[in-house]
């Protein structure tokens, strides 16, 4: 059986498709109750001028209006361990404002995505954007081919393998620096040098900081852009653990990699440390486990 590669799920979504399907169905998480719903928002949103998506009074000169950073609501879901998980309703007009930089830059996001996927011998991410069958938005956690796909591409990648290493990134949307965004789209040296708001990338870290009050610090949990903003990070990564040879898939921030000795368990984890650090991030050891497989 032959499965689509990450590009072609990012390919078959317009920018426009993307701006409805993030700010129409995806401002709220899955675990709000579906009485809950922006849509009537997007539709306003969309007779409106783009000033009356600013501040009206702007700290700069000569500039009449400006965007800033806006807070959100707070709120606590409980998990099936028993354990909040917090999650975040960002400001509707922050919210909007970043779903319509996301949609502008789509053309330059689908060939970063391309450019960083293309050495993957099978689709490494697994929770992404994508188009639904009769539905309206672009993302669910539990999207119901996931167990399917998941069996059939990990049943593959453990012919030959000894060991698979399970591991997790600490906190991650909560220590996402938004200033990663333009490294990895650019590489570190080279953001520092285009640090203009003009640019795509940096207009895209600009709002995501704004729905934390300007914070570079986090992404929100809950809305559907943060799963857009954590992959370009996490991508980046991919792309350079994918070049050392590793048979892996990853569940957002959850890795399952499949290796041949006890010893490439131990380097997948080194890898996998040091290609987070590049992005301050950081592997979760408490939930990192070694399991050995059965011999066939």
């Amino acid at each position: 059986m032959t499965y689509k590669n990450y590009f072609d799920y990012m390919d078959e979504i317009s920018s426009d498709e993307l701006f409805d399907g993030l700010l129409g169905y995806g401002l709220f998480s899955e675990k709000i109750p579906p009485i809950f719903t922006s849509e009537a928002f997007s539709k306003w949103s969309k007779t409106q001028e783009e000033k009356t998506f600013t501040d009206k009074q702007s700290r700069k000169k000569n500039v009449d209006w400006e965007y800033y950073g806006k807070d959100y609501i707070r709120y606590d879901n409980m998990r099936n361990i028993n354990i909040p998980r917090p999650l975040a309703i960002p400001n509707p007009i922050a919210y909007r404002n970043q779903c319509k930089t996301l949609s502008d830059s789509w053309g330059e996001l689908k060939t970063y995505f391309k450019a960083k996927t293309n050495n993957q011998s099978h689709k490494i991410s697994r929770i992404h954007i994508r188009k639904l069958k009769n539905k309206k938005h672009l993302f669910e956690m539990n999207y119901k081919n996931f167990l399917k796909d998941d069996s059939d591409i990990e049943n593959g990648l453990s012919i030959g393998s000894r060991y698979v290493v399970k591991a997790d990134i600490s906190n991650c949307f909560p220590s996402i620096y938004t200033h990663s965004i333009p490294w990895a789209v650019v590489g570190k040296e080279s953001a520092k040098q285009h640090k203009k708001d003009t640019e795509w990338f940096n207009q895209i870290d600009k709002f995501t900081r704004n729905l934390k009050f300007g914070e570079t610090h986090g992404v929100l949990i809950g809305p559907h852009t943060s799963n857009i903003i954590s992959e370009i990070v996490l991508i980046a990564i991919d792309y350079e653990l994918a070049n050392k040879g590793y048979k892996y898939t990853r569940h957002i921030d959850d890795y399952s990699c499949f290796v041949e000795t006890h010893e490439k368990t131990e380097q997948f984890l080194l890898d996998l440390s040091s290609e987070l650090k590049k992005y301050e991030l950081t592997l979760n050891h408490k939930k990192t486990k070694i399991i050995e497989l059965p011999v066939a």
